[in-house]
Formats: structure tokens, sequence, C-alpha cells
């Protein structure tokens, strides 16, 4: 696949969860003449006739494909009229919300589980079947997508994601014990299950609306979810501060619940594409070995990253911080992670040098993870310091945009080059696939990574992780041998 035929995608921190086939050539953001036309047959917003009038073709000059990713995407923004701009907005906030409802709750829900007398493990878990939630549930929406209706289940998920941030804002009435464990994990499904439903129909919507620039609006979308990650602690421990337990989730409730009347009133009903018989699915791409170190990758970057959420609250209590400072330190690690995405798309993009991404990332992850603990390796030498942990988690951060920016290109070359259709299905079976990795991994951290903590402290866990990231960067090596061999 040569680069000009490369997708363009921005930041994907969580990945896209359907698959939907669109029929139809895929201009990228590179090298697309921008031509937005409105047919009756696509689901898409509402324009007005004025808007409709002033959408006329807008052609980008060779001179102007030369430019730098950046400013062609700046064009491509230009080029839309102010309905698209609010249907790409109103999209952006359902996938920044999306994110913020699994997050906010990093920085003063380990403090509030520790009252209620919930163990370490049974925080993990209040964290972690979010994610095993949106695991199971979101292929299962893909599947049916069709069945269902995309403007359906975008409204309604985004309802119900609204209506549980609420009830949870109000689980700290419970009494202590088992009551608020089993309630806490009982919201959290409900939350998820709203969550799958309306993350994997923003995809569909979002490429039947924008049928020429569906690349560039998944990586806008996909850019949201990371920044949604990132300030999702710094949010909930502003808010918490302000106005204790309830009012983090009464303002995210409320918000999704404005933007599910706002959808009710621009998407449109239409009619659902059919999937074609003859693409090649999921299994067939899980039948071929190169994908399965990008899949790797993926799992133990969300490891890296989730373990943390339910621990290092708790890791950093000794010095006596506010959870919005917790929720700061936090930022050092998704802002980079954020900051970080669109230099290693570009670089991946212009020199498909993926394992040697994935090299850097895992060994950066694994030295991180030495001296956030810090390690018992390094007694005598390395102390707990908070500028040390600062740092690691910057660099945490920065790894992991290195450990993931990479596996969504290097897994869609290799299923071209066994001759997968190049169509939004086959994008669709990818990144299902990395959604599931991604679930499986943001579930595998908080979960059985507190039940570690609880039974050997924070510094060996995090040394396990470290020799995770050098089981992989083995693996990378032995990769990087094995295509030298060919060649």
């Amino acid at each position: 696949m040569t680069v000009e035929n490369r997708p363009f995608i921005i930041s994907p921190f969580m990945p896209i969860s359907t698959q939907i086939s669109v029929d139809g050539p895929r201009p990228t953001v590179l090298n697309t003449k921008v031509n937005y036309q409105s047919t009756a047959d696509t689901l898409s917003i509402k324009e007005s006739e004025e808007g409709s009038e002033s959408d006329e073709e807008s052609e980008v000059s060779d001179q102007e494909q030369s430019v730098p990713f950046l400013k062609s995407a700046i064009r491509t923004v230009s080029a839309l009229s102010s309905r698209q701009i609010l249907s790409i907005s109103m999209l952006s906030l359902a996938n920044l919300c999306s994110t913020v409802a699994f997050s906010c709750i990093a920085p003063f829900y380990p403090a509030e589980a520790k009252l209620k007398n919930l163990s370490e493990t049974q925080t993990g878990i209040v964290f972690g079947i979010f994610e095993f939630t949106m695991f199971i549930i979101s292929p299962i929406f893909g599947k049916y997508i069709i069945w269902i209706g995309a403007r359906r289940m975008f409204i309604v998920g985004i309802a119900v994601t609204g209506l549980t941030a609420i009830l949870f804002g109000f689980l700290n009435y419970l009494p202590p014990g088992s009551l608020f464990f089993w309630f806490s994990v009982l919201v959290r499904i409900l939350e998820a299950v709203g969550d799958a439903a309306f993350v994997t129909s923003s995809f569909a919507i979002a490429a039947k609306s924008f049928p020429k620039n569906v690349a560039f609006v998944v990586g806008i979308l996909e850019t949201f979810a990371g920044l949604g990650y990132t300030a999702g602690p710094v949010i909930g421990g502003f808010f918490y501060d302000i106005g204790g337990f309830q009012l983090p989730f009464l303002v995210l409730g409320i918000v999704l619940l404005a933007a599910s009347v706002l959808a009710f009133f621009l998407i449109e009903n239409s009619k659902d594409d059919q999937s074609s018989p003859e693409d090649k699915g999921m299994m067939e791409i899980l039948k071929l070995p190169p994908i399965w170190l990008p899949i790797f990758s993926v799992v133990a970057c969300a490891i890296s990253l989730s373990f943390l959420d339910p621990t290092l609250s708790n890791h950093l209590e000794s010095f006596k911080l506010t959870p919005t400072e917790i929720g700061l330190m936090f930022l050092l690690c998704g802002g980079f992670y954020t900051a970080m995405c669109p230099i290693f798309g570009a670089v991946m993009d212009r020199l498909h040098n993926g394992n040697t991404l994935l090299l850097f990332g895992s060994i950066a992850t694994l030295l991180s993870m030495f001296f956030i603990g810090p390690t018992p390796l390094l007694s005598g030498y390395v102390e707990k310091d908070l500028w040390v942990i600062g740092i690691s988690l910057a660099v945490l951060g920065l790894a992991a945009s290195a450990l993931y920016i990479p596996c969504f290109q290097m897994c869609l070359d290799e299923v071209k080059e066994q001759g997968f259709e190049d169509n939004f299905h086959t994008y669709g079976c990818v990144s299902g696939i990395f959604q599931a990795a991604f679930g499986f991994g943001s579930f595998i951290g908080p979960t059985f990574g507190s039940v570690v903590v609880e039974r050997v402290g924070f510094r060996w866990t995090t040394t396990m992780i470290a020799f995770l990231h050098i089981i992989l960067s083995t693996v990378v090596l032995l990769s990087i041998a094995w295509n030298k061999c060919k060649k």
C-alpha cells in the first residue's frame, strides 16, 4: 500500500469499535478533492436551504497537496459548512465525554472507596469493569447496528450514560461495605453499555455524514477521545474539590443529557448500508500472524496506562496532594500522549518505521515503570520523589503514543498485502480488533494490577509491568531481525 493511499488518523486513543461497510472510494485528507454533496439516502445532519446552497466543490491543487499534513487538515476544516462543523462538534463532544466518564473518578474514588471499606482489589474491579464491559458489548453493537439503527443507538447511548453518571454521584449515600461495592460495579456496567452504544454509532454516523472525509473525521473523534482521557482526572478532581462526590457526575450527566437532546433534533433517520457477504471479517484477520505483534503492543500499552487509575492516587498519598493536584499528575501522562500522537503519526506515515517506534515505546515504558515506583531493584540508588514520578509519568505518556499509534497502520498494511478489500468494512474490522485489545488490556491493568499491588506493593507491580515490556522489546527485535533476513 502506497503512502498516498494510507488513511490519515490523527491520534486514536480509543479504537473504533464498529464494523460498517461504506461503499465508494476513500480519498485521504492528504490527497482528496473536498466535495460535499447531500444525498437523500445518507444519514446526515439536517441542512438548511442556505447551507445546502453554500456546499460547493473546493479543489485542492497539486501544490497544496505537498504542504504538511497539519496545513492540509486546516484546509479541509475550512471547507466545511457551519452545519457540518456543528455535527463534528457534537460527535466530538460525545467521544470526549465517553472517556471522561471512564477516567474522571481516578483522583478521588480510591480515597472514597477506602472510607467505604473497599480493598485495593475491589477498587480495581470498579475501574476495570468499565473497559471489560466495553470489550464485550462493543462488538455486539457493531454487529447489530444496522438492525438497531445508528441514530437510535447514538441517542439512547448518550442518555443512558448521562443518567448512570448522575446515579453514580449518589452512591456515597450507601453504607460502607459490599452494598457500596456491588452498586458501584452495577452502575459502571450500565454506564459502559451506554458508552459503548454511542461511541460505536458515532463512527457510523461520521462515515455516512462525511463519505469524502471519513478518515479525517474519525481522526478528529479519536483525538477528542484521547483528550477526554487526558482531561478526565483533572475535571473530576476539580469539581470534587468544589462540590464533593456528587458534582463531577452531575456536571457530566447533565452535559450528556443535553447532547442527547441535541442529537434528537439534529440526527435524522435514513436507510443504513448492508455489509457485503464477500467481505472478510475479524476471524480472517486474526489468522494473520504478523498482526499479533501490534495487538500485543496495544494490550501492553493499555495495561501500563490503566494500571495507574486505581493505584496512583494511593501511591501519591505520602505527598499530601489534593484531588486537583493528583489530577494534574494524571494530566502529565495523558497530556504528553495527546501532544505526541500527531508527531508519531506523521513519522509513521512518512517513514513506515512501525517496529522502530514500538521498540522505542517499549524501552521508554519499562524505564518509566522502573522510576515511578521506584523499583526495589534500584533501592539505595533512587528514592521515592514527586519530581521523579512526574517525569516518569510524562515519559510514559510519550512512550504510550509510540506504542499505540503505529499499530493501526501496521495491521492495515498487513491485511492489504493479504488481499483484503480497501473499504470501510476492513477498517472497521481492524479497528474493532483494536477496541477489543485495548479494552482487554484496560481491564487487566486496574483489576489484576490492584490485586498484585495488594499482595506485593506498588513498587514490585510496576517492576512486573516493566518486565512485560522487556518481553515486548525482545519480540520487536526478533521481528526486526526476521524482516531483515527476508530481505
